[in-house]
């Protein structure tokens, strides 16, 4: 799914690209690398409807003038009860000359057909000319269930090796999460405090609430922290056509999600520090299973932004 509030591995290496960008010269996907929930958000199994595994899924995102500046490449692993034990998820962007290079790996432990852990690595590369940084963060996180849902998750990150350069992200800082669910059983809310760097304290990051509608997520309002202090709302429409979903998709890894159809168009509307609002129109062609084959979306940013992410190829893999 593309721009979806909680799983942004793009909006990590945008972030980092900028800060390469600066320091060297003085944002969407539609499926798994990206998240949501459906009544369904804590069986980690991959189906939508009745189509089968997703077993890999490349992005490829041009500029306005049609040059390539990320991909992505989104590998994943089932059990024998189709519930999801490994992820992979590598992405490229570049932009003036600058590269930066994220690598996502886990593995997931389940306590029946719920995870009740997850160890993995995240590795961050930049490159800019001399300059070059690196390091690779290591990830444990325990999951507590209640009522055969996941309630709320601790994460420990610990650095390897290097210098990390990426600020702390949901991906790679020590967080804590608490979700809620309504009388349906769909997610309402999904809050992540962390502890910055140089604190002992949790604090907000991100808190979200979410909209379903026959099976489908229909909105889901973001509020964004720094340091415990909201900078930014997400607020994202979603629209659907009546094919089935490539599913998985991930709120956290080792939260997968089932959502029954595919997307036809989402748009995100950002308030507070860079106000805009992101149209993205899917056209997309299915395979005999009604699932997405491949997929040709076009970005419409406004205020418009000639050096972002215009378009985007995806093509998806099945076993």
């Amino acid at each position: 799914m593309n721009q979806l509030p909680a799983f942004r591995l793009r909006h990590l290496a945008v972030i980092a690209l900028l800060i390469l960008l600066i320091t060297g010269s003085t944002g969407c996907q539609k499926s798994s690398s990206s998240s949501s929930n459906s009544s369904n958000n804590n069986d980690s199994t991959s189906k939508s409807g009745n189509g089968s595994l997703l077993k890999q899924e490349v992005l490829m995102a041009a500029n306005a003038s049609g040059v390539t500046i990320d991909s992505i490449v989104t590998s994943i692993q089932y059990n024998s009860n189709n519930l999801v034990t490994g992820y992979q998820e590598n992405s490229i962007l570049t932009d003036s000359g600058a590269t930066v290079t994220t690598n996502l790996s886990y593995t997931v432990t389940y306590s029946g057909n719920l995870p009740s852990s997850l160890t993995g690595t995240f590795a961050e590369t930049a490159q800019d000319g001399s300059l070059n940084e690196s390091a690779t963060i290591a990830i444990n996180t325990t999951f507590q269930s209640s009522g055969g849902q996941i309630v709320s998750y601790v994460q420990r990150t610990n650095t390897i090796s290097g210098t990390v350069f990426i600020p702390p992200t949901q991906i790679t800082g020590n967080d804590s999460a608490l979700l809620t669910y309504d009388a349906s059983g769909n997610l309402s809310a999904y809050n992540i405090y962390n502890i910055p760097n140089g604190s002992s304290t949790y604090e907000p990051f991100s808190e979200t609430t979410y909209t379903f509608s026959s099976g489908n997520l229909t909105q889901a309002v973001e509020n964004v922290y720094v340091v415990g202090i909201q900078t930014a709302t997400y607020t994202t429409v979603y629209q659907y056509n009546s094919k089935l979903a490539a599913s998985p998709l991930f709120l956290y890894p080792g939260i997968a999600a089932i959502i029954t159809n595919d997307l036809s168009q989402t748009t995100e509307t950002e308030t507070g520090l860079i106000p805009q609002t992101i149209v993205t129109a899917y056209n997309t062609t299915y395979n005999s299973a009604n699932q997405p084959a491949s997929t040709a979306a076009t970005l419409t940013i406004t205020p418009s932004n000639t050096g972002g992410i215009a378009s985007e190829k995806i093509t998806y893999t099945y076993q």
